[in-house]
């Protein structure tokens, strides 16, 4: 019995542990099978996020776009886009009327075969030599067909020729032998022929000769207060801060924090730019601090934009607004455009203006462009202001990529010295005036040069090389110890004359009496631009103070006299007759108007042909040709 029941407990122990054995194993199976759904169940997640992954043609076609919108700025895209439209054109209208004799087909431009060069050749000459265009022109013909061959029709590389095995021409058609060879003798024929007219830097000296010309009786009666303030400080500021064209004329006065303090009490104007040369992160602005400077009254930029903010102020009769431009636009009578910024070409016409009639340029070949002021800020502070600048400090003030060519730099800040307008014919007679750049260290070269002058030479250099690379303004070349020893000695003509000049006091700075607040009087301005009904009931009923246009139309006639707006007095009659057809004959009632004159509440030119017809049908308005 004993034996029967151990052995009845063993076996019962080994059920037992059998079943746990059991119950162990299907649950370590069915969470091992649990972790195998998981696990599947896990993929389908994986690949939804595979596919929520961009392809291929996508990612291509982003960098396309991208391309596209920044590699080239949107006026080059522009001019470009002209010049091959108007190309087409061209080859269409002459092969239409047979003047290519067959050799050229119309497509010649899209098909690239042997005629596409031809074509390009064909219309270059057509420009430069019937038409008698300069250089310029065949540049931009072949600069924007050019690109249009590369991104259009996938032309690649730098050559031009007929593959065999397939049968079709490779390269891009400006790389044609051909119009390659032609497009190098219009170079050279321009080089030769051409009439040199480099632009020229703008240095303080022409800038006072300019100053002293708008300040003199001949200049106050042939430009307004308003043109030669709003002259004088676009000048200046483009000076100081050497901006190009398009960053200056887009300032506004949130950019420009006035009347400053730095920690010595010393005044100046903070003014903030962005897309400066290679810069195109709008949150990347370079901050400059513009003191006064009362010493150079013609490069005082603080001085000048103190005297037109009040100015402005003024004829608005309110403070100026962050977002008013500093530069607006201004009529062909001399008056602002307020909420308009100016334009390049308009700045450019004013620019040649003042400079024709200033002879700033008599006897110079060369002319001033807006890139004048740009060049000339630069090479003044690197070579000519009592405190040279590094080129370190010049990269940083004008903008230029850290990684900028020195030698092209160093070329575009050198060029004056390089560039002598004037000859040395003269340079052996003994009247001649003694220039600086003919004589060792500007010295008379009658001091004779010694040891220990080309010694202080040499560190010299090295000093200002070191400055350069270092950024650390470099101290002037030291004058020759021998000409220091030699302060007076006979002239050409005998006669004792001192070696170095008189010193000059420096000009007296601008008085600013004139921006002085005085009491506004209303006056009447320059009506906006008018593109819809709303603008006109608006300029009629409020006016509009953010342009310029403080008292309001219907009021002109009761505060000012009517020759006080001779020239506003059609634009003013037109909106005023539009004004009284929708509140007169319209009730004031936008339906009836549209009813009346449909779709053209945003038209206002056609409106106004409108509602003269709606007059002279009434019998109010005879026309122009009845008038006697």
């Amino acid at each position: 019995m004993p034996a029967l029941r151990r052995s009845s407990r063993a076996k019962a122990s080994s059920v037992t542990i059998s079943s746990a054995r059991n119950a162990k194993s299907h649950t370590t199976t069915k969470a091992a099978s649990g972790k195998k759904s998981s696990r599947k169940a896990a993929k389908p997640v994986q690949a939804t996020a595979t596919s929520d992954l961009p392809s291929t043609l996508s990612l291509l076609e982003n960098s396309r776009q991208t391309t596209d919108e920044w590699l080239k700025s949107k006026r080059t895209k522009k001019g470009y886009g002209n010049y091959v439209k108007g190309g087409k054109k061209w080859l269409v209208e002459w092969t239409a009327e047979g003047r290519l004799d067959d050799e050229i087909s119309e497509d010649a431009f899209d098909v690239m075969s042997e005629q596409t060069p031809l074509a390009l050749r064909a219309l270059t000459a057509y420009k430069c030599e019937h038409l008698a265009r300069r250089f310029a022109s065949a540049e931009g013909i072949r600069s924007a067909f050019k690109d249009y061959f590369e991104r259009v029709c996938g032309c690649q590389g730098d050559f031009w020729k007929y593959n065999s095995h397939n049968q079709k021409w490779e390269g891009n058609p400006v790389f044609e032998s051909g119009f390659k060879t032609y497009y190098e003798s219009l170079k050279n024929r321009h080089n030769r022929t051409s009439t040199a007219t480099q632009a020229l830097p703008m240095l303080p000296a022409d800038l006072k000769v300019i100053m002293e010309y708008l300040d003199s009786p001949e200049a106050i009666k042939y430009f307004t207060v308003t043109q030669r303030l709003y002259f004088k400080t676009f000048v200046t500021t483009a000076f100081t801060l050497w901006t190009r064209n398009d960053e200056l004329i887009n300032l506004q006065f949130k950019d420009i924090k006035l009347n400053l303090r730095s920690k010595t009490g010393i005044p100046y104007h903070e003014f903030s730019l962005i897309f400066r040369k290679t810069n195109k992160d709008p949150t990347k602005v370079q901050k400059y601090m513009v003191q006064i400077d009362p010493a150079h009254p013609e490069i005082d930029c603080y001085t000048h934009v103190e005297a037109w903010k009040a100015h402005m102020e003024r004829l608005l009769g309110r403070r100026l607004a962050g977002t008013d431009y500093v530069f607006p636009a201004l009529a062909s009578t001399g008056q602002i455009k307020f909420g308009e910024p100016t334009s390049r070409s308009a700045f450019e016409t004013l620019l040649d203006e003042v400079v024709d009639k200033s002879n700033v340029l008599q006897g110079r070949n060369g002319r001033f462009t807006t890139h004048c002021f740009r060049r000339g800020g630069a090479q003044y502070r690197f070579l000519w202001a009592d405190r040279k600048w590094s080129l370190k400090a010049v990269k940083w003030w004008g903008g230029w990529s850290s990684n900028e060519n020195v030698g092209t730099l160093m070329r575009y800040l050198l060029d004056e010295l390089m560039a002598y307008e004037e000859g040395f014919s003269d340079i052996m007679m003994d009247d001649r005036v003694i220039d600086r750049h003919e004589t060792f260290m500007g010295e008379d070269e009658r001091v004779p040069v010694s040891k220990a002058d080309l010694l202080k030479f040499e560190d010299s250099i090295l000093t200002k090389i070191r400055g350069m690379i270092a950024g650390v303004p470099a101290p002037p070349i030291p004058a020759s110890t021998s000409a220091a020893n030699a302060s007076v000695r006979p002239a050409g003509n005998g006669t004792p004359a001192t070696r170095a000049e008189t010193p000059v006091p420096p000009p007296a700075s601008p008085t600013n009496d004139h921006i002085t607040p005085s009491p506004y009087v209303p006056q009447p301005s320059r009506i906006p631009e008018t593109k819809t009904l709303d603008d006109a009931l608006t300029y009629w009923e409020h006016g509009a103070p953010q342009k310029g246009l403080d008292v309001p139309l219907k009021e002109w006639a009761t505060l000012f006299k009517s020759s006080e707006y001779t020239s506003e007095a059609v634009k003013l009659g037109n909106i005023r007759f539009v004004c009284e057809e929708f509140r007169i004959h319209c009730n004031g009632d936008f339906a009836v108007f549209e009813e009346k004159f449909p779709g053209m509440r945003r038209k206002f030119t056609m409106l106004m042909k409108s509602v003269r017809a709606e007059r002279k049908l009434r019998g109010e308005a005879k026309s122009r040709n009845s008038r006697k």
